[in-house]
């Protein structure tokens, strides 16, 4: 059945309703990518890096019998897979990426600037936060009209936050007449849609906009540069674009040592997002991004279900949808920003999220993520980045079983190139595009990054692979909002009670690594050095609780100062960013 494309208005003229095929969308797609980061000569050196690793460790536990090995190695080849991808990924990004990938569309000249809509979902965020986002899509530069849409789904509407956010959306525009800005506020009554039917509620009074931005309430758009009208020029210069994502930045990072460490690992999180969309599959990333109207219409609402329950990541459910129907998505790479998690429980929250929603996505979406408007290269990409999110945590595990009965060499290149590598990788890619421009001693800097890729990170694995084991059981996800307000004290019993999932399974790989090195190598100090990197992965576990377990929002943390143009822009080169408009 061939897919049609149902214009919104007549001012999209560069939609048609023709029926696609793929070589014509092959054709058009890449009209905005040029330069290609994701290529296929970096796919094949991926696999063959893999399948060596491979026949190295057949090597190694070539004693075992056949009907053994094959399944081991097939697993072994799918898990290496993953992280030789992220690797090489790595060190492209760190000696190759910069902004001469994006296009070099410039917004025609005479042209009348349109609409822009930008949709703000809120659940009891605190009327600062919301208002610094607010503000910041006001002082953004752009010469057409904006139309700000915030959408609330609070449960208690009486609460000073909530009072003092619906009156100041609702009067901006009448105290500023002078700004081409209209505001509205829209109370959501449907509690149960969570952010996704805030999302739809604000598709809904998009009247007139060309162009939707959708944004969290942690957001920022930088004060100053042409980022808006560039945005509108690339749609403008192909009409198959479908949505366009903005670099997101941490900026919330001076919050706490959790934060500075945070954002280490989030920000080359998000490099590698935005690096992937130049020949890769782009993903949106659930805000500061920019639609298409016209686009929204096609593929539907936000909110959908897999099996009864609400469908938690809307980013790869709407990419997807983006995708089958003839479209694509891209990085513009300007930097906007975003708030990290400020506490483990708002962390451990996010991730268990973006994990069972990126599962929810692919069993029920298979067909459109792996749809034939997709090329061979972005399938590739696309499975790297679903089967990073589902089996990433399955690293711990592996390495338990490894070191229970094949303890050794076996173990330990399993964990080399699942685990340490990648990570150091990660700490040299992210230190020299990011954390060396802090203004901040060398030894700080250097514990943010060690904190960041093997404290935080492998927090987040474990907390990936509860996440994946929770959605292959059945047990629901719901959506936890991140937190944006001051968190209150707890005790570390509250603490070590609610981190017993991690603290558990770093007990037992502590335990493992005694009773194998017992049992194994009778307790012999010779041998010890067989187990270092599984216990390193266990202590690192408990020391990223023990450390960061305290850590919140408090009073303190001033809201104005974690914008995009704020402190955390002294890691951020805005003259890179700068482009011409003719």
């Amino acid at each position: 059945m061939e897919t049609y494309i149902k214009p919104k208005s007549k001012t999209d003229l560069s939609l048609t309703n023709q029926p696609l095929t793929p070589k014509k969308i092959f054709a058009e797609k890449r009209a905005l990518i040029g330069k290609k980061f994701v290529n296929r000569r970096m796919l094949l050196l991926v696999l063959l890096f893999s399948f060596a690793y491979v026949l190295l460790h057949v090597l190694v536990i070539r004693h075992l019998p056949v009907y053994a090995i094959v399944p081991i190695e097939i697993v072994i080849l799918v898990m290496v897979w993953i992280k030789f991808y992220q690797i090489l990924f790595d060190l492209k990004l760190l000696f190759f990426f910069n902004n001469t990938y994006d296009a070099k569309a410039a917004f025609p000249a005479g042209k009348e600037y349109p609409t822009i809509s930008f949709i703000v979902p809120s659940y009891h965020e605190p009327f600062l936060v919301a208002k610094m986002t607010f503000d910041s899509i006001v002082k953004a530069p752009y010469k057409g009209r904006k139309d700000i849409i915030m959408v609330d789904n609070s449960r208690d509407t009486d609460t000073e936050d909530f009072i003092s956010l619906k009156n100041y959306v609702d009067t901006y525009a009448m105290l500023h007449p002078e700004e081409n800005v209209t505001a509205r506020f829209i109370y959501n009554t449907e509690k149960g849609k969570l952010k996704p039917g805030n999302l739809d509620l604000g598709w809904l009074n998009v009247e007139d906009s060309e162009f939707v931005v959708i944004l969290d309430i942690d957001s920022t758009l930088p004060a100053h540069g042409n980022l808006l009208e560039k945005a509108v020029a690339e749609f403008i210069a192909d009409g198959k674009l479908g949505f366009l994502q903005f670099t997101i930045r941490a900026t919330n990072n001076h919050f706490n040592d959790l934060t500075q460490s945070v954002a280490a690992s989030q920000n080359l999180h998000r490099m590698r997002l935005v690096s992937r969309s130049y020949g890769g599959y782009k993903i949106f990333e659930g805000h500061n991004g920019m639609w298409r109207s016209s686009v929204l219409e096609v593929i539907g609402t936000w909110t959908d279900y897999y099996k009864g329950n609400i469908m938690v990541t809307e980013d790869i459910l709407k990419s997807s949808l983006v995708y089958a129907n003839g479209y694509y998505g891209k990085s513009l790479n300007i930097p906007t920003g975003e708030w990290v998690p400020c506490s483990l429980n708002a962390l451990e929250g996010m991730w268990m999220r973006w994990t069972y929603g990126t599962s929810q996505v692919l069993f029920k979406y298979f067909k459109q993520i792996y749809c034939r408007y997709v090329s061979v290269t972005e399938k590739f990409d696309i499975t790297y980045h679903v089967l990073n999110n589902l089996l990433n945590g399955f690293v711990f595990p592996i390495a338990l079983l490894f070191q229970w009965f094949m303890p050794g060499m076996a173990a330990n290149l399993f964990l080399l190139i699942g685990y340490v590598l990648p990570q150091v990788v990660g700490i040299f890619t992210i230190y020299f595009t990011s954390v060396t421009k802090l203004d901040a001693p060398f030894f700080k800097r250097i514990r943010y990054v060690y904190s960041a890729f093997f404290l935080v990170d492998t927090f987040i694995m474990l907390t990936q692979l509860r996440s994946t084991i929770n959605f292959l059981v059945g047990v629901p996800q719901g959506w936890k909002v991140t937190a944006k307000g001051v968190e209150s004290r707890f005790k570390w019993k509250e603490l070590l009670f609610s981190k017993s999932f991690h603290i558990l399974l770093a007990l037992t790989g502590i335990t493992v690594c005694l009773v194998s090195w017992v049992v194994h190598f009778n307790a012999s100090l010779n041998q010890l050095w067989q187990y270092a990197l599984l216990l390193f992965m266990s202590i690192n576990t408990l020391l990223c609780i023990a450390l960061f377990g305290k850590d919140r929002h408090e009073e303190q943390h001033q809201v104005g100062s974690a914008v995009i143009d704020g402190p955390s822009a002294n890691t951020i080169d805005m003259q890179e960013y700068q482009f011409d408009v003719a």
